[in-house]
């Protein structure tokens, strides 16, 4: 048996997104043609998190990897006025160093617009949660991004934890069986 095979198929890691200038409303992207400017769909950002009761204190531009982003700070309010610190880490969609297209545009400019997609698809999720808690009682958006003691997210605790993870249905379900019963109205 030969244990040295490499295939000539190129495939994609589970996660991998793809490059900017692949994107297409076809496949679900939005924002991609966007002309807002960084300042406005920043403003954009602080007033949907703003309707989930989160404060935004900061936009910290950076990389993660190879991907420019944003690292977004805030605070949620408690019932009796202590404030909870919260990251949300933005990575958007990489980019191409080189042209891969004839009407390439310069890679500045493609990070830029990335950079103004990815936000504004962050403010269309923060509105997608504020209608979630609208319609699910005691669901509460901004949570998975609160930080720990050790300046860890909710979410980043969850997944790093063992214990946590034995709470997650088995990887090869995909869906939960249950009955539905309509109640009349």
């Amino acid at each position: 048996m030969f244990d040295n095979f490499v295939s000539e198929q190129k495939s994609k890691a589970p996660n991998a997104v793809p490059f900017f200038d692949e994107v297409k409303a076809s496949a679900g992207w939005q924002g991609y043609t966007t002309t807002k400017s960084l300042d406005t769909l920043k403003a954009e950002v602080m007033t949907a998190m703003s309707r989930l009761g989160g404060l935004v204190s900061g936009f910290e531009k950076g990389m993660f990897g190879e991907r420019a982003g944003f690292r977004i700070h805030y605070t949620i309010e408690s019932e009796v006025g202590k404030m909870y610190p919260g990251q949300m880490d933005i990575a958007a969609l990489p980019v191409r160093k080189t042209p891969h297209r004839k009407s390439y545009q310069g890679y500045e400019k493609l990070c830029e617009q990335a950079l103004r997609m990815a936000l504004y698809n962050v403010a269309m999720c923060l509105e997608g949660m504020w209608l979630m808690r609208q319609l699910s009682p005691g669901y509460a958006p901004l949570i998975p991004w609160m930080l720990a003691a050790n300046g860890k997210t909710v979410t980043q605790l969850w997944s790093e934890s063992s214990s946590m993870r034995a709470l997650a249905p088995p990887a090869e379900e995909e869906f939960i069986e249950g009955t539905v019963r309509e109640i009349g109205e």
